[in-house]
């Protein structure tokens, strides 16, 4: 059996692909040689991260939104493709077989820093109103209408998962929280304080903001709300609402 540093050296070495082909990646949400995943809630954020974040390549899966469990699924997926068709001479002692590459998989996704970033629910749900990707809402229907409509965290996405929170990209199939760290888009000027110190200085971010809607009311999103909705909202995500300590 291969030791464990030898399996994560020798999958870093093989993710780039001999001289004269692309360098292929998994996706921007996990970085192998900085042991992290970020996992990108949509509006909550997250393009002020992965716009620091991002590492240059051609990627396997371009969708920058997986869940937690995609991407543990995705690790070996990623690590098998980039070892198949690898064994180019004889005698090879050090070419590892399939169940290897699940156990490094699973390593990985342990050992990772995993991390990600929510939001107010009611910000959030206007914030999603006046988007200008996915599925536009704004010049369609009314606010009210909308929030008639809105169920589900991940309704306006272009590839719903059907989340009903956004605590869902973040838990397993029986609830269980898989990340090490969240914090919420609010606090982000503390967060990156306490994410560069958790991660040995791994994750170093700016307080900078990218893709800031100048012609949503999210900040000012109280004003968008009557007695209903506001009830809406806190009836059917509850579940962020409690957990996240979150308020109208």
């Amino acid at each position: 059996m291969l030791s464990p540093k030898f399996l994560k050296q020798y999958i870093i070495r093989n993710m780039y692909r001999p001289k004269g082909r692309t360098i292929t990646l998994l996706n921007e949400a996990i970085n192998f040689e900085k042991e992290w995943i970020f996992i990108a809630i949509p509006k909550t954020g997250t393009t002020s991260v992965r716009r620091q974040l991002r590492q240059k390549g051609r990627y396997m899966i371009n969708d920058p939104h997986l869940n937690i469990n995609q991407l543990r699924d995705l690790i070996y997926i990623f690590l098998l493709r980039q070892n198949l068709g690898t064994n180019r001479k004889f005698p090879n002692a050090n070419h590892i077989d399939d169940n290897e590459i699940r156990n490094l998989a699973e390593k990985i996704f342990n050992s990772f820093f995993k991390f990600s970033a929510v939001r107010n629910p009611w910000a959030r749900a206007v914030s999603i109103y006046f988007r200008r990707e996915g599925v536009k809402t704004k010049n369609s229907i009314s606010f009210n209408e909308f929030i008639e409509n809105y169920n589900y965290s991940s309704d306006t996405c272009l590839h719903s998962t059907k989340h009903k929170n956004q605590i869902d990209w973040l838990t397993s199939n029986n609830g269980k929280l898989l990340v090490n760290y969240v914090y919420k888009v609010e606090n982000f000027s503390q967060a990156i304080h306490e994410i560069s110190n958790m991660t040995d200085n791994k994750i170093n971010l700016k307080n900078v903001s990218y893709n800031m809607n100048p012609h949503s009311k999210s900040i000012d999103y109280k004003r968008m709300y009557n007695d209903k909705a506001r009830k809406l909202i806190q009836k059917r995500f509850e579940k962020d609402i409690d957990y996240f300590k979150y308020t109208f």
